[in-house]
């Protein structure tokens, strides 16, 4: 059976944001900065594939506690013990009033398994939050504090926990629904456990079944950034003189703007947000000319060459430098090929190269540093998407990123020979692809380097 959590607190204190995080999605609910925007009751389930674990209770705010505490203990409902007064005050002309909103809520506190109280940080523990957790202790069921916006630092964070151990509210959570930390999120269903031992193992599966989700969207953002470079590097268009025209380059950083953004894209949907929560500034891209590397030992191996056995290595270097010298024809790589055991298939790999020294004609590659802000770039969007709540309203803005002379010493052999395979641009690699193995390594070492810890002090 379902557990059902109702979330209540004051007026605009992140009640539906904290169930938006939740779930993961952004269209529950509505969420503004103006007071009261909850004016009715809705629920939602939380589930582990087609099981129903957990049942979240959205509810209006408080927003006359002090005279709904007055209204309790006047007359008309003293005499009444725990929360014997909450259907008498339901079925009152007072919840039809002046307490319509409050008396949402109440309605809701006697099919509640527990209750979570929502408190935003950013403001003092003043006599109207009192009142209202005097109100719900008076239904006799479990309450969780939930500590909103807690990524900032606040000056009433202690006055808060002082407030609460008063009341012996110890089992607090330090949440924030814009800045998301999934420890926050595990923090709370342990305390929903220890309330409710008998789901103990219920708990403890969607615990995993949330841990190993994230995991594996990170594990998926970043083998998309590892696409990403791997493509970027392997693109290259022909001009007709280096430095290229203005035309020229237009049609070249298109390309390449293009590939980042469907990356963006691709991200935005993996972590389930909207193509308005991130704004990306141009990648401030820079190109190079490309040319083949005779020495790279890929490029001996397909020529038949073992770098190992020395005189062949001269032969082919040999060979490669003779190839690269003007006035060959197309079909000198067929000689050069049959002579080191290769195949016309292979010189045709290299007529670009021949086509570029016979004809006077270039290739367009990116240069090293934008291919690194490009990484940076992309490592930026992973760290940001898998840490935003769901509740956010502010746009992210990706720029370009500072020099990071350590990541492209660590990175530059990958993109190297992703240059040296301009057919890499439109081939899907395989997960089991050695360089897209070798770069997904390093970029997720990277993305761990600048991830945020997720345990947070006071």
């Amino acid at each position: 059976m379902s557990i059902s959590l109702l979330v209540v607190g004051h007026a605009n204190t992140g009640k539906t944001s904290l169930i938006r995080t939740l779930l993961r999605k952004q269209d529950f609910g509505e969420i503004s900065d103006r007071a009261g925007t909850t004016r009715h009751v809705e629920s939602v389930k939380i589930k582990i594939g087609q099981q129903s674990v957990i049942t979240l209770t959205d509810t209006p705010g408080f927003e006359d506690s002090i005279g709904l505490w007055h209204i309790r203990h006047s007359d008309t409902f003293r005499s009444y013990q725990g929360a014997d007064w909450l259907q008498p005050f339901s079925e009152s002309h007072f919840a039809q009033d002046e307490f319509e909103q409050e008396a949402k809520i109440l309605k809701q506190l006697t099919k509640a398994d527990i209750i979570l109280y929502v408190i935003d940080i950013r403001q003092a523990p003043l006599g109207k939050y009192l009142d209202e957790l005097a109100l719900l202790a008076s239904a006799k069921k479990p309450i969780i504090p939930i500590l909103n916006f807690s990524a900032s630092p606040s000056a009433h964070l202690k006055a808060w926990r002082n407030v609460l151990a008063e009341r012996h509210l110890h089992a607090v959570i330090k949440y924030d629904t814009v800045a998301f930390y999934f420890e926050d999120e595990k923090r709370l269903y342990q305390s929903i456990q220890s309330l409710v031992p008998e789901d103990y193992d219920q708990i403890k599966h969607l615990i995993e079944s949330r841990e190993e989700a994230a995991q594996l969207r990170r594990t998926m953002a970043v083998s998309q950034l590892t696409e990403l470079i791997l493509k970027a590097a392997s693109t290259r268009i022909e001009c007709s003189n280096y430095p290229p025209t203005s035309s020229e380059s237009s049609t070249f950083e298109d390309k390449i703007r293009a590939l980042e953004g469907r990356y963006i894209t691709n991200l935005l949907h993996l972590y389930e947000f909207h193509e308005d929560d991130l704004k990306a500034t141009p990648l401030a891209i820079k190109n190079d000319r490309w040319q083949q590397d005779i020495f790279d030992a890929d490029t001996l191996k397909e020529w038949g060459v073992e770098t190992g056995t020395s005189a062949l290595t001269g032969a082919a270097i040999g060979a490669g430098i003779d190839v690269m010298s003007a006035g060959l024809t197309l079909g000198t790589a067929t000689t050069i090929g049959a002579i080191l055991g290769a195949t016309w298939k292979t010189g045709q790999r290299y007529k670009d190269t021949l086509k570029s020294k016979l004809t006077k004609r270039y290739f367009l590659c990116l240069d090293k540093a934008t291919l690194t802000l490009l990484c940076l770039r992309g490592l930026s969007v992973i760290h940001h998407l898998h840490q935003r709540g769901h509740a956010s309203q502010q746009t992210y803005e990706l720029a370009n990123q500072p020099h990071d002379e350590g990541l492209i010493d660590q990175i530059k052999p990958y993109w190297k020979q992703a240059q040296q395979h301009p057919e890499w641009e439109t081939q899907d690699l395989s997960d089991s692809h050695p360089s897209r193995q070798g770069l997904q390594i390093i970029l997720e070492k990277a993305l761990k380097s600048v991830q945020s810890p997720d345990k947070k002090t006071d």
